[in-house]
């Protein structure tokens, strides 16, 4: 009865807080099963995160702490191109095949030719702890997003759990000699697109996608109430861009980031991967939050269940519009898509919650 009754105070004096609205999936939101029914490239990669394509055909995948190079027909052939110190968080490469990667614990790093040089591991005299996103502009120089000055990449749930806004981008010399902070206090960065004179920067917890001028000033929203956590962004060649969604948003997650007392005692006593919070993959694990909402019979998931997990790319136009989507549904496979990248007329895809990179067509938009 008192629960009630505060309700119907907290309604009368802030009408819409006990709402929880998502965006609907709908028109070319429309979900499908395209990214189940891609081929596989390979075989499982595990800890596979971020891509870049070389200028030979050939791509480089960041997985643990390896760089992969890809190559050949199907991209079948698979070889070791650069052992790093630490886990690989982010891949950019420019147009003469130098390729930045973040690496964890050590810094944003250039290599060439497979061999690690140049090291940035600050900006503003504050170091770089957690680097989600690289991207190389027009000019030489290179766009880093830092998610979090407090957590570290692993540990993005917990970031989204403490409602934390403590991100940048930066922005380095290409030889990594000097860097400068572009935009902070932003929720969690995670992916980065050159778009002339502008930056795209994809900021997950705010479920956004914002340009920020390269010769500074305000942002401006290119896309906003996304029904999911965006990631990395890549360009299209035809215009516009493609935008990996690393898990979707859900009724119940939305509430509890309305709950602080609830959500700091859950973060204290109980095991993380019980957390009422995204995956990247579901386990199925008895004790997984949202099982009831997920359980047809006889152990049948359904497609539209809440979602623990979610696989989803997303096209834009120029302008930032939704024109296409590929997904993998709450009973599908491949999960936590971190990044994308167009080649020719396919479109590979990193499933990071699977370990798999996928092989799907592009299909025009109707």
């Amino acid at each position: 009865m008192l629960d009630r009754l505060f309700s119907q105070v907290k309604e009368t004096l802030w009408p819409g807080s006990e709402a929880v609205a998502l965006p609907m999936m709908d028109g070319a939101l429309r979900p499908n099963r395209r990214l189940d029914e891609a081929a596989l490239i390979g075989e499982a990669l595990p800890g596979c995160d971020d891509l870049v394509a070389l200028g030979n055909g050939s791509l480089l995948v960041g997985a643990g702490n390896r760089i992969l190079r890809l190559s050949g027909p199907g991209l079948t052939a698979r070889a070791t191109w650069c052992d790093c110190a630490g886990t690989v968080s982010a891949l950019a490469a420019t147009g003469d095949d130098t390729v930045y990667a973040a690496v964890s614990g050590v810094g944003v790093v250039r290599i060439e030719q497979g061999r690690p040089g140049a090291c940035l591991q600050q900006a503003d005299g504050q170091p770089l702890r957690c680097v989600t996103a690289l991207a190389a502009l027009p000019d030489g120089r290179l766009a880093i997003a830092e998610g979090s000055s407090v957590n570290a990449a692993e540990d993005w749930a917990r970031d989204l759990l403490e409602c934390r806004a403590h991100g940048r981008v930066v922005i380095a010399a290409a030889d990594l000699s000097s860097a400068s902070t572009l935009a902070s206090g932003l929720a969690w960065p995670n992916g980065l697109l050159a778009r002339g004179a502008s930056l795209w920067v994809s900021e997950a917890w705010r479920h956004r996608v914002q340009s920020w001028p390269l010769a500074g000033g305000a942002a401006t929203e290119v896309l906003h109430k996304l029904p999911g956590y965006p990631a990395r962004l890549s360009p299209d060649p035809d215009g516009g861009a493609w935008l990996s969604l690393l898990a979707v948003r859900t009724q119940l997650l939305e509430f509890v980031l309305r709950e602080p007392v609830y959500r700091q005692e859950m973060l204290a006593t109980v095991d993380p991967r019980y957390w009422i919070a995204p995956s990247l993959q579901a386990s199925g694990h008895y004790l997984e939050p949202l099982q009831g909402g997920a359980i047809k019979k006889l152990g049948i998931v359904k497609p539209w269940a809440p979602p623990r997990s979610y696989g989803l790319v997303l096209r834009l136009s120029d302008r930032g519009e939704i024109v296409d989507s590929l997904h993998s549904r709450v009973d599908g496979r491949y999960h936590g898509t971190t990044a994308s990248l167009r080649l020719g007329g396919r479109l590979i895809v990193v499933s990071k919650g699977s370990g798999r990179l996928l092989d799907c067509a592009v299909e025009e938009p109707g």
